[in-house]
């Protein structure tokens, strides 16, 4: 049966889906809002039904115009990618590996990462995939990603990790304040400030695990603030203290915003892992790129400890 939306169309919806009104979209299309309500009649009059409903200067989607929309995303995504790849194969590159960083993970490690795959394996491409970064682990399982970089203890073993390194959870406090004096951190100086957090969902080998249950305490308050740069935002603005590995505020440009210092006298590990499905070998595509990660020299390299 042939379709009956063009990709013109699909776009279309796709825009607005994220703009909510006809103006707006219009402005994004380039279009007369007139045109583009031609366009969306034209559409409702191709699949028979109604998409949206006016309201106010706001466009609701229907059920259908709701389910249109989901497959307008799930087609122009798949679209996109065939269109990369195509672009790839003309440069040489016969394989991409898409790599997933959980929220922790520094980037500024990829250039030089990238450009040693390249030197040593022309044909594999790599491509960072956004959107995963909250549960990358998901996205391995549901085979939207190849490869995830996590942190962590005691991961899954539906899935097969190599590790990459043992890294230090330090804590990250504002230069000038009372606790930066100190040498180290103990467990308890958390329960008297903000915590700043990604999320707050409890994780093994994170902080939940490795301080606050294992010292049975919880800080006063915890803002969730997402993403790497939220975090940091909020502690160079003196609101609260976090942790994190050394790879993630070792990478950071802004470090010398910030004092950094180890938890407890004896300091607090946690290991980073390459994380793949079962069943690839050294030799695939998938493990070649690991073996790139894996060597701990190559480890530190990209950490660039300080």
């Amino acid at each position: 049966m042939a379709t009956r939306l063009s990709i013109r169309q699909l776009q279309m919806i796709t825009v607005l889906e994220q703009t909510g009104s006809v103006s707006k979209a219009a402005v994004k299309l380039n279009v007369s809002q007139s045109a583009l309500s031609h366009r969306i009649r034209e559409a409702e009059r191709l699949l028979s039904t109604t998409l949206f409903l006016r309201q106010n200067r706001t466009l609701l989607p229907t059920n259908a115009g709701k389910r249109i929309q989901h497959a307008a995303r799930r087609i122009l995504w798949e679209l996109e990618r065939a269109e990369q790849d195509i672009a790839q194969l003309s440069e040489g590159v016969t394989h991409t590996v898409r790599i997933g960083l959980e929220v922790y993970c520094g980037v500024q490690w990829l250039p030089k990462f990238e450009a040693e795959l390249t030197a040593l394996h022309p044909g594999i491409g790599l491509e960072v995939m956004s959107g995963v970064s909250l549960d990358p682990l998901i996205a391995l399982r549901r085979s939207n990603i190849d490869l995830a970089v996590v942190s962590g203890i005691n991961l899954s073993t539906d899935l097969k990790q190599v590790k990459l390194g043992t890294d230090q959870l330090l804590a990250v406090l504002p230069h000038g304040h009372v606790l930066a004096q100190q040498e180290w951190l103990e467990a308890t100086d958390f329960a008297t400030y903000p915590y700043i957090a990604y999320h707050t969902n409890p994780e093994q080998g994170r902080e939940y695990d490795q301080v606050f249950s294992r010292f049975n305490m919880l800080p006063p308050k915890v803002l969730r603030a997402g993403v790497t740069e939220a975090v940091l935002a909020f502690i160079a603005s003196g609101r609260g203290l976090t942790m994190m590995p050394g790879w993630t505020i070792n990478t950071h440009s802004i470090r010398h915003q910030f004092a950094v210092r180890p938890i407890t006298a004896e300091g607090l590990s946690i290991d980073w892992y390459a994380v793949m499905q079962h069943g690839l070998d050294a030799d695939s595509i998938i493990g070649r790129v690991v073996d790139i990660l894996a060597s701990r020299t190559r480890f530190n390299d990209f950490v660039e400890y300080k």
